[in-house]
């Protein structure tokens, strides 16, 4: 039971924690102190240093040895193979998904849309996801959908980052809704041919913007 309570408060403690990440409130390169966010957020250091192994294997943070935790860069090679995945995986389970979607779905998917114009931007991934993930679970492919759920959940930081700095909401909004409305009309093949495009663009932006902020770190460290 111990050990299980244990768990249950690290869960808690990586959640948070990576929000504040995908927030932007740790940047890039934070050292991460475990007395200090166990003090805040009322634990000890055990469930904190559980939590900070999550998020290293999920790539969000570095732990070296004797060094401790840091927030980790964001690689543009590292978002290029992400939305590589992405393109390899979505196309095809949203052509699997529609001829088995329902009016249930349609509704399910349109009321995130609607949700997404105000979410806050900490949140957009997540509601991104739950999106997608809406239309692609009638593909009856769960083993599938739990690797690119991890996938989404590695990128998170990766699409604020996108909304963030560039137009990405309202483009993300208009890219939705098209897919959503091909789907609808069971047009199989130019729904996935939207969501390609959605894809690489997204992955396009985000790579550019990656690779130009490693740029400009290395150019600060000359």
């Amino acid at each position: 039971m111990v050990s299980i309570e244990k768990s249950t408060i690290a869960t808690r403690v990586s959640r948070e924690l990576r929000r504040r990440i995908v927030a932007g409130e740790y940047p890039v390169g934070m050292k991460l102190q475990q007395e200090q966010i166990a003090s805040e957020l009322g634990v000890s250091r055990s469930p904190v240093r559980e939590a900070l192994h999550q998020l290293e294997a999920e790539g969000l943070i570095l732990l070296v040895s004797q060094k401790g935790a840091t927030v980790a860069p964001v690689h543009a090679s590292e978002v290029s193979e992400l939305f590589e995945l992405r393109l390899l995986i979505e196309p095809y389970l949203l052509t699997l998904a529609i001829p088995a979607m329902t009016d249930a779905d349609f509704d399910a998917a349109e009321g995130i849309i609607a949700e997404m114009d105000n979410v806050e931007l900490a949140y957009w991934g997540v509601a991104n996801w739950r999106f997608h993930a809406t239309l692609y679970r009638p593909a009856a492919r769960p083993t599938i959908m739990k690797t690119l759920e991890k996938i989404h959940e590695t990128f998170d930081r990766y699409i604020r980052l996108q909304i963030a700095l560039t137009d990405g909401r309202w483009k993300a909004h208009a890219d939705h809704r098209r897919i959503l409305d091909a789907c609808r009309e069971g047009q199989a093949e130019v729904a996935a041919a939207l969501l390609r495009q959605h894809i690489s663009t997204a992955g396009s932006e985000l790579a550019l913007e990656a690779s130009q902020r490693q740029t400009d770190s290395a150019a600060m460290d000359t």
